[in-house]
């Protein structure tokens, strides 16, 4: 089908996949600026379950969602990917051939662009589309090696689901990531027992029930609770006292959610900056016997540490996703040309 020369209406766009629900986000920001963005998520997109023993029912399960992903392309023009890997899923036999926006989300070019079995793969992705974004600071460099005009684009929070932040009776210090080595797990275990020991029963440490440390966390002191719906984790957000975010060089969507809802924040060592603005989150930060000292002062007044530290001022503008969709809508614009 011959490609449109001039686009007067608004273009159609899909977006694809989702992690940590930046799309879902996105999808819900533009709705209130009046855009009608399509939205697929990874349940929607592929099977989440392991396959059947059958080897004839194990291909049979993916035709509902060869299906609708053919169905949703067809009725775009622009088609917004997130994640390298999830572009070979447009790509495939049978669907029909649309311009795409690829947001790189972290793993997929912190470790598999370097993993001689993906590598392929994801340069094929980034060569293919029409831009590129990538949502850590810490993928700067790979993300411009791998693509020169790779541009940052941060994971973005739909502020009209985040709870008021109001701390629960008894405090709670809440930390908000995964156990697995990815957000630091071995230091945020040495954290955990380290702030077991000098809290007593000043406060309740929590966590989730979710990683490889989970089960050592729990014999540390961390009361673990099980995996919930999003908006059930955002109100488990809203009555911590004091959040205590990965111990990386980079902070994800759930810091970034904490920070707006207002939780004064805590996390190991120190932020890379980000690569438009050059700011850091203002979270206390430092060693184990730092971090330990500071969340022990906050506890005393929570509210106190949330506005000297400024978490949401300083998040709110530049991770509310409505801030961003005037820009998305004019590249979506320019590539459905």
């Amino acid at each position: 089908m011959p490609r449109r020369q001039h686009m007067t209406r608004e273009p159609k766009v899909l977006q694809f996949n989702d992690c940590a629900f930046v799309a879902r986000s996105m999808v819900s920001a533009a709705a209130r600026a009046g855009l009608r963005w399509d939205y697929l998520p990874p349940e929607q997109v592929r099977p989440m379950t392991a396959a059947p023993r059958n080897p004839l029912l194990a291909k049979a399960r993916f035709v509902p969602y060869l299906l609708r992903r053919r169905a949703a392309l067809q009725a775009a023009d622009v088609v917004h990917v997130h994640y390298g890997t999830s572009v070979r899923l447009i790509r495939e036999r049978g669907m029909p051939d649309r311009p795409y926006v690829l947001t790189l989300h972290g793993t997929d070019i912190r470790r598999q662009w370097k993993d001689p079995a993906f590598h392929d793969e994801i340069q094929r992705a980034i060569d293919g589309a029409s831009h590129v974004f990538y949502a850590n600071a810490d993928n700067k460099d790979d993300a411009t090696s791998a693509r020169s005009d790779a541009e940052f684009f941060p994971s973005v929070v739909d502020l009209a689901r985040l709870p008021t932040w109001i701390p629960a009776h008894k405090p709670q210090i809440m930390f908000i990531s995964r156990w697995d080595d990815d957000k630091g797990m071995e230091r945020q275990l040495k954290l955990a027992g380290a702030l077991a020991t000098v809290i007593g029963d000043k406060a309740e440490l929590i966590g989730l029930d979710w990683g490889p440390g989970a089960a050592e966390a729990r014999a540390r002191g961390v009361r673990l609770l099980e995996k919930m719906p999003q908006h059930r984790y955002y109100e488990q957000l809203a009555r911590s006292a004091v959040g205590i975010g990965q111990a990386s060089e980079y902070f994800s969507t759930s810091e970034f959610e904490a920070l707006c809802i207002g939780l004064p924040l805590a996390a190991l060592g120190s932020r890379l900056p980000r690569p438009d603005d050059g700011t850091v989150p203002p979270v206390m930060e430092g060693s184990v016997a730092d971090v330990v000292d500071q969340v022990l002062a906050a506890l005393a007044d929570p509210a106190d540490a949330s506005g000297r530290l400024g978490g949401a001022e300083w998040a709110v503008p530049r991770y509310d996703a409505a801030a961003y969709i005037p820009g998305l809508e004019a590249l979506y614009r320019k590539i459905a040309r």
